[in-house]
């Protein structure tokens, strides 16, 4: 999965995509184990000289040269795709919601206002309330989201897709925004639909506004009516007058202009205490989830990325050989044959990173140097410079990168080639070291601790 070459057609991933590739990798690292990431940290390396740019340019070469990005980039599609569903059906509630309130002709202006912005009132206060510590982070509406996202978008890596958004969101303190965004936008979408078709429905059909109670006086609906009707005046909606409230709980039919304005003070209310607050809170969510995504970061510290630092900031650049350095203007010697290294004394670089120099400083003449063994080409010209196997082999390997069974089937291949195959690893950090050192102890392959350790090795068999 992660070998296949990155898709040309594949678009440059934008701040929040490269922040979701780190953290997707990390957390499929943290539950499956450590990739193949030897090229990835290389290229790192010839990026940002900051770790927190190294660490996104690993992951995005990972997801890049994988599969993990097309599927962040098929989960986003779906997750937009199932907010608009949800979105839409969202306004066909509203367009339900405003035809059943006003029925057949008959308006019990009380009911309307219940029917219209009773739930409305009901969960915008428990969003506000939502904002008080200790209490759950998701609603009903996050969790559809997430579950038709989930129908949507199938196959492997989507639940990886999901968790490391999820994770993402979290660190930022973005997640409560974003809950925010998808109710506020559900019920503006709500609200958008119930607006027009109570337009539609009033301005095409007759229909009688009035008030019944058995409990309360006249009094209490005409200070209701003025209460809810003053902030609808302000944007210009009229309101009956007191006569108008007060003849509204009789059983007297109103004059056609009264039911104007009970209409047209119904919308007001819709407008001024449904929409408003709803658009007002949406676009405040908005600001809120964009100023908390400028500010993402990666924490160094986080399980997964706290092993890369030593291996995409190295702290060393060379291969710590005391030996004197040749002399200036001296040539690298020619590329060796098969019969120039039979049975010599031969040095292998394998995959070490840009930083480190090759060949290194003070090597002997009588010491072949068989190169960088970065690539399926270099193992094909390795082995067939190994037809004439080499004395001895010192096998040098970058420390700060995990070794894989890539590198166990490598160690056997040079061991049953090379009589007398030592190992050298140059950094790491202790628990990449020992990583290491498993895998030269099952391959039965001594490490040694420097370049001179080795010289003095075969110096010490030859003279036996």
């Amino acid at each position: 999965m992660w070998n296949r070459p990155p898709s040309s057609a594949s678009p440059a991933a934008g701040p929040l995509l490269q922040y979701w590739q780190a953290e997707a990798v990390r957390l499929r690292e943290a539950h499956w184990g450590p990739l193949e990431d030897r090229a990835a940290c290389q290229a790192a390396l010839r990026g940002p000289a900051d770790l927190q740019g190294r660490i996104l340019a690993r992951a995005a070469w990972l997801a890049g040269h994988g599969e993990l990005h097309d599927r962040l980039v098929q989960w986003s599609v779906g997750a937009r795709w199932a907010l608009a569903v949800l979105w839409l059906c969202a306004c066909l509630a509203g367009i339900g919601t405003a035809a059943a309130v006003l029925g057949q002709g008959q308006v019990n202006l009380a009911l309307a206002l219940l029917g219209l912005l009773g739930l409305h009132a009901l969960t915008f206060l428990i969003w506000l309330a939502g904002w008080l510590p200790g209490l759950p982070d998701s609603t009903a509406l996050s969790r559809l989201w997430l579950w038709l996202t989930r129908r949507l978008v199938r196959g492997p890596d989507a639940a990886l897709a999901a968790q490391a958004f999820l994770s993402l969101l979290g660190r930022a303190r973005a997640w409560k925004t974003a809950i925010g965004l998808i109710s506020h936008g559900a019920w503006t979408a709500a609200f958008l639909g119930a607006v027009p078709t109570l337009l539609l429905l009033l301005s095409t059909r007759r229909y009688t506004f009035h008030w019944e109670t058995t409990l309360l006086s006249p009094d209490a609906f005409v200070g209701a009516t003025r209460a809810l009707g003053f902030l609808p005046g302000l944007l210009g909606f009229p309101a009956p007058d007191d006569i108008q409230i007060a003849a509204s709980l009789g059983p007297r039919p109103l004059a056609a202009g009264v039911q104007a304005d009970w209409s047209l003070w119904l919308i007001g209310c819709v407008v001024a205490w449904g929409l408003l607050p709803r658009l007002l809170a949406l676009a405040a969510c908005v600001l809120h989830l964009r100023r908390r995504l400028s500010g993402l970061a990666v924490d160094p510290g986080l399980p997964g990325w706290l092993d890369l630092r030593e291996r995409l900031m190295p702290t060393h650049a060379s291969l710590g050989i005391d030996r004197p350095a040749p002399a200036p203007g001296g040539a690298a010697g020619p590329v060796p044959t098969a019969a120039a290294v039979g049975g010599r004394a031969a040095v292998l670089a394998y995959e070490l990173g840009p930083d480190l120099a090759w060949p290194p400083d003070g090597l002997p003449a009588g010491v072949a140097d068989l190169g960088r063994c970065d690539s399926r080409e270099d193992r094909a010209r390795i082995r067939a410079l190994l037809s004439a196997p080499p004395a001895h082999l010192l096998f040098v390997c970058d420390a700060r990168l995990t070794p894989d069974r890539g590198a166990a089937a490598w160690l056997d291949e040079l061991r049953r080639s090379c009589p007398d195959l030592r190992a050298l690893c140059l950094g790491g950090s202790p628990q990449r070291l020992q990583a290491w050192q498993d895998i030269l102890s099952q391959q039965a392959v001594p490490r040694i601790p420097s370049l001179n350790g080795w010289l003095e090795h075969i110096g010490s068999l030859r003279h036996d």
